[in-house]
C-alpha cells in the first residue's frame, strides 16, 4: 500500500507538471494536433526542458519521479507472491506483467511526446513562430517540476505523511518504507534503492562523458557543414520527418485487436500511369471505448433524473415552502 501510495503522488506530480506544459504549448501555438508541432526546443526552451522533466517521470526511469514508485510497487508484487495463497500466486505474475507493460508503454508515448512536440524542425506556420510561455505560467510549473524532483531523488521526505496515510487504513500492519542512510526500502524486503546516489552517479556520468567530448573535440578542426543527401529529391522538407502517428504505428499494430483503428487511404493516380502517385492521403481514427460506450448511458440517466426534477419546478411560491418545511421534517425524523 505504501509504494502504492508513492506512485500516486508521484503520478500527481508529474502529470500536474505534463498538463501545465501541455497548456503552455496550447496558449503559444493554438494547436493541438502533435502532427502539427515540432521545434519547441528552440522558441520554447523553458517549456521544454521543464515538460522533458514530466517525461522522464512518467517513463518511469531514473532521475524521473515515477523510478522509485516502480520500483518499489514491483519489488512488493514480486515478493506477496511467496505468501501462501493460491489467489495471490496466480494474480501477482500478471500484476507484475501489466506495470511491466505500462511502464514500456509510457516510455514509447513520452518519446513521441517529446521528440516530435519539441524536437526535429517545425510542421506548422504557428509552431516556427510559437514565444515562450509568460513567467506566471512557468513558475506553476517549476514548482510542479520541484515536486517532481523531491519524489525522484528524495522520496524519503514524504514518509511522515505515507505513514499517517497507511495507519489511517483498516488493518494496516507496516509503516510507509524504512529509510537506511540514502537508501529507502519496504518492510519485509531484503533490497534496497538509493535515489539520492543514483541522481548522483548519472550526474557525474554525465559530466564526465561531456568534458571527454569536449576535450576529444578541442585539437580536431571544426566540422564542415554540407546539405543532407536527399534521397534524390531536390530538398527535405517539414513534411518529410517522422509524424505522431507513423511513430505509434508499429505499437499500433500490435495492439490491433484491441484498439480497432479505423483506417483509410486515398491514392490520385495521373494520367499517364497508374503506378505512379499525384497525392496520397492517410487518414486514420481509433474510437475511444471508454468515451462512446460508458458515458452516453451515464449521461441519458442523469438526463432523466433532471427532466424528472425539473417537473417539480411549478414556479409557485407555496409549493417551495412546503418543499422546504418538507425537508426540514425528513431531517428532524433523521435526527432522532
Amino acid at each position: 500500500m505504501a509504494a502504492a501510495l508513492l506512485h500516486l503522488v508521484a503520478h500527481a506530480a508529474f502529470k500536474s507538471l505534463g498538463f501545465l506544459a501541455a497548456g503552455s504549448v496550447l496558449a503559444a501555438t493554438g494547436l493541438r494536433d502533435l502532427d502539427r508541432l515540432g521545434g519547441l526546443a528552440r522558441r520554447m526552451p523553458v517549456t521544454t526542458t521543464l515538460f522533458g522533466v514530466a517525461a522522464l517521470g512518467a517513463s518511469g526511469l531514473p532521475l524521473g519521479a515515477g523510478f522509485v514508485s516502480e520500483w518499489l510497487l514491483v519489488q512488493s508484487l514480486i515478493h506477496t507472491a511467496r505468501e501462501h495463497s493460491a489467489v495471490l500466486a496466480l494474480t501477482t505474475p500478471l500484476a507484475v506483467g501489466a506495470v511491466a507493460l505500462t511502464a514500456g508503454l509510457g516510455v514509447a508515448a513520452m518519446v513521441k511526446a517529446f521528440g516530435i512536440g519539441f524536437l526535429a524542425r517545425p510542421r506548422s506556420g504557428p509552431a516556427a513562430h510559437a514565444r515562450e510561455a509568460p513567467r506566471t505560467m512557468l513558475a506553476g510549473m517549476a514548482i510542479a517540476a520541484a515536486a517532481c524532483l523531491t519524489v525522484a531523488v528524495a522520496p524519503a521526505v514524504l514518509s511522515p505523511a505515507l505513514r499517517s496515510a497507511v495507519a489511517a487504513l483498516p488493518a494496516a500492519r507496516t509503516v510507509p518504507f524504512t529509510e537506511l542512510g540514502a537508501a529507502v526500502r519496504l518492510p519485509g524486503l531484503q533490497g534496497s534503492i538509493a535515489p539520492g546516489a543514483i541522481a548522483a552517479c548519472v550526474v557525474v556520468a554525465t559530466l564526465i562523458a561531456a568534458l571527454l567530448t569536449r576535450w576529444r573535440r578541442s585539437g580536431r578542426p571544426a566540422p564542415a557543414a554540407a546539405p543532407l543527401w536527399a534521397c534524390g529529391a531536390d530538398d527535405l522538407t517539414e513534411r518529410m520527418q517522422y509524424t505522431a502517428t507513423s511513430f505509434a504505428e508499429p505499437l499500433q499494430r500490435v495492439f490491433d485487436d484491441v484498439l480497432r483503428p479505423d483506417t483509410d487511404i486515398e491514392v490520385t493516380h495521373p494520367v499517364e500511369s497508374r503506378y505512379l502517385a499525384d497525392r496520397i492521403v492517410y487518414r486514420t481514427r481509433i474510437a475511444d471505448a471508454i468515451e462512446e460506450r460508458c458515458y452516453p448511458p451515464v449521461i441519458r440517466l442523469v438526463t432523466a433524473a433532471a427532466a424528472l426534477v425539473r417537473r417539480a419546478h411549478t414556479g409557485s411560491v407555496h409549493l417551495y415552502l412546503a418543499y422546504g418545511a418538507l425537508g426540514v421534517l425528513i431531517v428532524l425524523v433523521a435526527a432522532r
